[in-house]
């Protein structure tokens, strides 16, 4: 018999497992579909696995000045104007016109 992990493992590695699953957890037949595959977790484990799983697997989003700070550097300001060409540079002008 498989474990809950074991079974996850091939539902991510399959499209055809993954949408067998999805329909499985919308039509409540976890059980079933634990059974088809020789599972022997409880519909309770999967319910919390797939929870945890998603939870680590959720990006996680980061403030302007922190993606800043990631990127290094220093912020440029730019000042183009497109009849002469000519900009004013805090720091290296990225398009050498200084």
């Amino acid at each position: 018999m498989k474990t809950v992990q074991e079974l996850y493992g091939e539902i991510i590695a399959s499209d055809e497992l993954k949408k067998t699953f999805v329909e499985a957890m919308k039509a409540d037949k976890i059980e079933d579909f634990l059974k088809l595959h020789d599972c022997e977790a409880t519909v309770e484990e999967v319910r919390e696995y797939t929870e945890t799983k998603a939870s680590e697997d959720t990006p996680i989003e980061l403030s302007d000045d922190e993606l800043r700070q990631v990127a290094g550097g220093t912020e440029v300001t730019d000042t183009f104007n497109s009849l002469d060409e000519t900009c004013d540079c805090s720091d290296t002008c990225i398009r050498n016109c200084c």
